[in-house]
């Protein structure tokens, strides 16, 4: 692999779980909250 390839694999890994570790931190943060009662 050559190293813009590489590179280019590096920073889409990290969008994708600093994406979902964002998501996670959010949603402990702020719970949903159901309508069933």
């Amino acid at each position: 692999m050559s190293a813009s390839a590489i590179t280019m694999m590096v920073i889409s890994m990290a969008l994708l779980w600093g994406g979902l570790i964002t998501a996670i931190v959010h949603l402990r943060r702020h719970p949903e909250v159901s309508d069933q009662d």
